[in-house]
C-alpha cells in the first residue's frame, strides 16, 4: 500500500488487443507465427501512459504534499545542511550544558560512586535531555516553517521569532518532562517495590509492559512543541493539539521515529567511538572506578568533547524530523498543502481535494 494515498500515479491502461485477421478456409501453418514478418524499424507506440498527477509545488526544501519516510528523513538532512549555522549554533549550546551536567556526573561517580551506579551513569541525565530536545524542536521549528515556503532564517531572525515563546516553550518542556516521568513511575515503581520485597528477580519481566504507558503517551505528545510555536497555541492548549493530530495516526509516526531515531543513534554511536577508545586507552572514566584522579578527569574531558560532537549533529536533525512529521500529518489530516501554497503565492495547484482545511483556525507555518 502506499505511504501517501492520493498522490501515486494511477496504472497504466492495457493496450487494447490488435484486431483478428481474416483467412481462407485452410487455417495458417503453425509455423506462421514465428514467421511473421519483423515490425518496421523506428520507436514503436508503447501502452497509454495514465493522466499525469502533479507533485505538489515545492516553494521550499520539500514539496507541499503527504511525503513518504524517506522523503521525511531526506527533508530533515536537508534542512540541516541548509540552515546548519542556525542548527549548530543552537545545539552547541545545548550540548554543551548536558555534557558539562554529565561530565559533573561521572566525576560524582567517580568520586564517592559503586559499580551500579556507574553502569546507570549515562541514564541520569535522561530527564535532562528530554528537557533540551523539547526546547530544541520548538526553537527549530520557525526555521522548518519559513523554509516550507522557500524564506532563509539567518540565526539573528530565528532567535528573535523563537525569544516571544521561550518562556512558554520552557514551561511546555517541563510539563511535558513531567509527564513522561510520571507515566514511566506509576507502573514501574510497583513493579520494583514488588521485586524487592519478595527478593524475586524474575519479577522483571514486568518491566517492558510497565514502560508501554510512558511510550503510548509520548508518541501521542510529539508535536506539542510545533504546535506552540506555529500555532501560537499555549502550554496546555499544544498538548492537546498534539493529542489531536496523532489521533488515528499513532502507529505511522511511532514506526517514523523509531527508524529515524535508530539512524540517528547509530550516527552518534559513531561519532563517539574515537572518544571511547581513546578513554579506555587512558583507563579512567565512571566506570574505571579504581583509576587515579588525573586518568579519571582526562578520560572524562575527551569522553564530553566527543559528546559535545555528536549531540551538536544529532539535537538538529531529531527537531527538523519532529517538524516535518508534524506538517505531514496536518498536509494528510487539514489540506495544510493548500495554505501552504497560497501563502507561498503558489495558488492553483489543487484544484480538488477530498479534504478541507480547517478555516482560520490553525495558521500554516511561516505566515
Amino acid at each position: 500500500m502506499s505511504e501517501t494515498p492520493g498522490w501515486t500515479s494511477p496504472g497504466s491502461p492495457e493496450p487494447a488487443p490488435g484486431p483478428s485477421e481474416t483467412g481462407h478456409s485452410v487455417p495458417p501453418a503453425p509455423q506462421a507465427t514465428a514467421a511473421a514478418a519483423p515490425p518496421p524499424p523506428g520507436p514503436q507506440p508503447g501502452p497509454t501512459p495514465g493522466p499525469a498527477v502533479p507533485p505538489g509545488p515545492t516553494p521550499g526544501i520539500i514539496p507541499l504534499r503527504p511525503l513518504g519516510f524517506g522523503e521525511l528523513m531526506d527533508g530533515a538532512f536537508a534542512l540541516v545542511r541548509r540552515y546548519w549555522k542556525t542548527a549548530f549554533g543552537l545545539s552547541l549550546l545545548l550540548a554543551c550544558v548536558l555534557e558539562l551536567v554529565q561530565a559533573g556526573v561521572s566525576w560524582w561517580i567517580h568520586v564517592s560512586g559503586t559499580s551500579l551506579e556507574a553502569t546507570f551513569s549515562t541514564y541520569y541525565t535522561l530527564p535532562l535531555e528530554m528537557l533540551a530536545g523539547m526546547i530544541a524542536t520548538g526553537l527549530l521549528t520557525p526555521v522548518i516553517g519559513n523554509s516550507l515556503l522557500g524564506r532563509d532564517t539567518p540565526p539573528k531572525e530565528a532567535w528573535a521569532q523563537a525569544r516571544p515563546l521561550l518562556g512558554r516553550l520552557t514551561g511546555l518542556a517541563l510539563l511535558h518532562t513531567l509527564i513522561m516521568l510520571g507515566a514511566l513511575a506509576v507502573p514501574l515503581v510497583p513493579v520494583l517495590l514488588l521485586t524487592g520485597f519478595t527478593a524475586e528477580p524474575a519479577l522483571l519481566v514486568l518491566v517492558p509492559p510497565a514502560l508501554l504507558p510512558m511510550l503510548w503517551i509520548a508518541i501521542k505528545l510529539t508535536f506539542a512543541a510545533p504546535a506552540l510555536v506555529l500555532e501560537k497555541q499555549g502550554v496546555v492548549g499544544a498538548l492537546k493539539r498534539s493529542w489531536h493530530l496523532v489521533r488515528g495516526s499513532w502507529w505511522r509516526i511511532f514506526g517514523a521515529l523509531v527508524v529515524f531515531q535508530i539512524a540517528v543513534g547509530l550516527l552518534g554511536a559513531v561519532l563517539l567511538v574515537p572518544g571511547q577508545l581513546i578513554s579506555l586507552a587512558i583507563g579512567g572514566g565512571p566506570g574505571e572506578l579504581y583509576a587515579t584522579d588525573t586518568e579519571a578527569a582526562l578520560s572524562i574531558g575527551v569522553t564530553a568533547v566527543f559528546g559535545v560532537l555528536a549531540k551538536t549533529l544529532t539535537i538538529p536533525l531529531t527537531g527538523c524530523l519532529l517538524g516535518l512529521l508534524y506538517v505531514d500529518q496536518r498536509i494528510r489530516r487539514e489540506a495544510l498543502d493548500i495554505e501552504l501554497a497560497r501563502a507561498a503565492g503558489m495558488p492553483g495547484h489543487y484544484p480538488t481535494r477530498t479534504t478541507t482545511p480547517v478555516p482560520g483556525q490553525y495558521p500554516p507555518p511561516g505566515a
